[in-house]
This record gives structure tokens, C-alpha cells and sequence, in this order.
């Protein structure tokens, strides 16, 4: 009989669990919980993760949280702690440990009741972790076609791909969004005025006519991708020079060179400024490429305004004066007359002279340009456009109006008005400068 017992319990236990089908929830039973997320989302620090949980009796009944699992359970009955976050509302925003996540890493959920018809308040009813996503792979991005030469500016990003296949776009210039990258330059700069990419603008320091992005994930910088870019020069350049007075000389040479690596012929041209020394480099592609160069002086200042004249102070009232005088009348009574004079009124004064406007200083005289070019560029000195711009004169300052005369005083007579003063003359506008000279001159070539 002994043996007959043992041998039922072996066999109830090697009996497989047999599934339930999901019913609704009820008290009777000990429960099983589960907690559900969004796959949609990353499971990334700074996301808001949807999670919602399931409550299941030991007979099948079935009963869900409200929101993401569209169940009837208020969250009420639940407490939510998690140790790498925040929970509220039936999401859990993820704030991260700030290390590098990897293949096993998750956050750890615990949670409790809240209500004591789900056992007591405050009793803890299961825990589960949540894994995180992690990069897996990085790629940096370009908008559409871009101009391959020194000076252009590239709108790019870095896509961020991770292990459950989805990825995150970050662009520039938003500053936030290059925080996770580490950048290593070639040829290029993060531009200070746009922060977008922008090639280097001297070609003679870009090595082979390439340009180079390196770009490390910061956690991880085994995560890596690089953009390679030759360049074509191919742009139309514009040189601009101003000076703060008169335009600078410039001393520009012309050479001509075929470039095997991009297969084309360039014209290297060398901008000299002859007051400050400074030197410009430009690479111009022949085929579709050109450069125009200016040298522009100051405007002259503006003349300023002739101040307005002050107005004319009033005449002061006529001086008021009484008299008494007495008589005894022939009965013996007497009779008192009082006489009240006024005065004439004071004359009021002139207004004050307007201001004469200041002349408008003389514009500078553009500076001179000139291009020294070798026999090789005549075919292409339709490329070079180069213009010496004078300033503008200044404009004269407004005259001044004249001030109002006073008005005279009130008396007996009424004292004069003051005269209007004259109004100021207008300045003149000062003499446009002169252009300077633009002289196109052929090297000897060597011989």
C-alpha cells in the first residue's frame, strides 16, 4: 500500500501545467501578477516607458490595469518603485545609472499594494526587470546633396541604432543632441556661428582633398562610423574686404594645376591684403567654379544735426497798482473812490538761432587690385571677376529750426512778441570716393 502512494505522487508530479484561459479578476485565490511594456518605446535613460500589469487567480481569472493594457483596474490598488526611475500615471520615466548598457542590463520593478482588499497596504506582490535597449551601431547622416568645397557648410547627424533593430536620429545644431558623440576632425570644424559642419576654409592645410568626420559613441567609443568626403571645388567664391577707411590693396595671384586625385583642372588662387598681410587661399574648379573679388572702403560718416533753437521767453504782466482817494462831501459825509491801473507789459524775448547741420565726411577710395596670372589661366579669366568699391559720402545733418519768439506780456498796451530765430543751414553731403584700380597683368612664363 506504502509502495501504491509513492508511486500516484511521482506521477502528479511529472504532470505537465496546463494553461487557463484568461478570465476577469477576482479575490478568491491566491494571485500571480505580471508587468507588461510598451515594445514601441526605447528603454532608454531620459524615455517614458507605458507599462501596465496583469493579474491572474489561480483558477484563470484574468484582470488588467487601465491605460496601455485598456483594462478596468485602477492603479490605485498598486504601488510602483523602481530603482532606476520614476513611476506616475502608468509610466515609469527611466533616469539611468549614467553607465554604459550592455546585453543583460535592466532596471528592477517592485510592486506593492496599496489598497487592503488586494491583502494590506503596503505588501510587496512581485518584482521584475525590465532589460534596457543599447547601441549597437552608430552612422552619421547628411541632408540631401551638399557643396564639396573649403568654406561650405554640412547639415548632418548621427543615427543611433539599437539592439531591438530601432534607432534615434540626432541632428545639429541642437546642442543637446551631440552630447552622446565624441567628434574627431579632418578638413572640417563644428561651425561656432550655425553649429552645423563646416569645411575648413584654407584648402592648402585639407590633405588629399578629403575631408574626414570621426564620430565615437561617448559610453561606448568601440562604436564608431566615419564620413569621408572629396572635395570638388566647385563653388562660386566671394572674397569681400572692407577697411575702415580707404579699401585695401590686395595682391592676387593666378596659377593653373590639373589635380589627378578629383581629375580636374583648378585654378589656385593667392590673396595677399598689403596692409594687414593677411593671406586667403582658393581652389576654383574650371568646370563650374569661379571667385569674385572686392575691396570696399569705408562710407563717409554722416554730418550731424544742427541743434534747434531754444524759444523766446514770455513778457512779464504789466505791473498792477490801486490808488485810494477820500473826499468830504458838503453835508459832511465823506466818499472813498478806488482807481486800479495796470501797467504796460514787458516785450517778450527772440528765439535763438537753429544750428547749422554738419557736412557728411568724403567715402573712402576703393583700394587697388591687382592679378598677377600665368599664361595657363588665360582661358579661364572669365572666372576671375574682380571690383575696387569707393565709400559713399555721408549725408549732411539736418539744419536746426529756429526757436519760437516770446510772447509779450499782457498790459496796458501789450508788451511786443520776440522775433522767431532763423533757422540753421543744412549740411552738405560729402564727396563719394574713388575706385581704385583693377589691372589683370600675365606672368613671364618660365623658360
Amino acid at each position: 500500500m506504502k509502495l501504491f502512494i509513492t508511486v500516484v505522487i511521482s506521477l502528479i508530479w511529472c504532470l505537465p501545467a496546463i494553461a487557463q484561459p484568461p478570465l476577469s479578476n477576482t479575490k478568491t485565490g491566491p494571485q500571480k501578477y505580471l508587468l507588461e511594456y510598451d515594445p514601441n518605446v526605447l528603454r532608454i535613460e531620459g524615455n517614458s516607458l507605458p507599462i501596465g500589469i496583469v493579474a491572474l487567480s489561480d483558477q484563470g481569472q484574468k484582470s488588467q490595469t487601465k491605460g496601455f493594457l485598456n483594462g478596468l483596474d485602477n492603479w490605485s490598488k498598486y504601488k510602483v518603485e523602481i530603482d532606476s526611475g520614476s513611476y506616475s500615471n502608468g509610466k515609469i520615466k527611466i533616469k539611468g545609472s549614467g553607465k554604459v548598457y550592455k546585453k543583460g542590463d535592466s532596471l528592477t520593478v517592485n510592486v506593492y499594494t496599496k489598497k487592503s482588499f488586494l491583502g494590506g497596504k503596503d505588501k510587496w506582490l512581485f518584482m521584475q526587470k525590465i532589460p534596457y535597449n543599447y547601441e549597437t551601431s552608430i552612422n552619421i547622416l547628411t541632408a540631401g546633396n551638399f557643396s564639396k568645397a573649403p568654406g561650405d557648410h554640412v547639415q548632418f547627424g548621427v543615427r543611433k541604432h539599437f539592439d531591438n533593430k530601432m534607432f534615434i536620429d540626432k541632428w545639429a545644431p541642437v546642442k543637446k543632441n551631440l552630447k552622446d558623440f565624441v567628434f574627431l576632425f579632418n578638413g572640417v570644424h563644428i561651425s561656432k556661428s550655425k553649429g552645423d559642419l563646416k569645411i575648413d576654409n584654407d584648402p592648402t592645410k585639407i590633405k588629399n582633398n578629403k575631408i574626414q568626420l570621426i564620430t565615437l559613441l561617448a559610453r561606448n567609443t568601440a562604436i564608431t562610423d566615419t564620413l569621408n568626403v572629396l572635395l570638388d571645388y566647385v563653388a562660386n567664391y566671394q572674397f569681400n574686404t572692407r577697411s575702415s577707411g580707404t579699401g585695401y590693396d590686395l595682391n592676387v595671384t593666378a596659377d593653373i594645376y590639373h589635380d589627378p586625385v578629383i581629375n580636374a583642372q583648378l585654378l589656385k588662387i593667392r590673396i595677399q591684403n598689403q596692409t594687414t598681410h593677411q593671406i586667403y587661399n582658393y581652389w576654383v574648379n574650371t568646370d563650374g567654379g569661379s571667385i569674385a573679388i572686392s575691396s570696399k572702403s569705408a562710407n563717409g560718416s554722416d554730418g550731424f544735426n544742427g541743434s534747434d533753437g531754444a524759444g523766446g521767453t514770455s513778457g512779464s504782466p504789466g505791473t498792477v497798482s490801486t490808488n485810494t482817494e477820500t473826499k468830504i462831501n458838503a453835508d459832511g459825509t465823506t466818499t472813498t473812490t478806488t482807481n486800479t491801473v495796470t501797467g504796460p507789459g514787458g516785450n517778450g524775448q527772440d528765439g535763438q538761432h537753429g544750428g547749422d547741420g554738419r557736412d557728411g565726411d568724403a567715402g573712402g577710395n576703393g583700394g587697388n587690385i591687382i592679378i598677377h596670372y600665368s599664361p595657363g589661366v588665360t582661358p579661364y579669366l572669365n572666372l576671375i571677376q574682380a571690383s575696387s568699391i569707393p565709400g559713399r559720402g555721408g549725408s549732411g545733418g539736418r539744419a536746426g529750426k529756429g526757436g519760437t519768439g516770446g510772447s509779450g506780456g499782457v498790459g496796458n498796451p501789450n508788451g511786443n512778441s520776440g522775433s522767431n530765430g532763423r533757422d540753421g543751414r543744412n549740411g552738405s553731403d560729402g564727396y563719394n570716393g574713388r575706385k581704385g584700380n583693377v589691372i589683370f597683368k600675365m606672368t613671364d612664363p618660365i623658360r
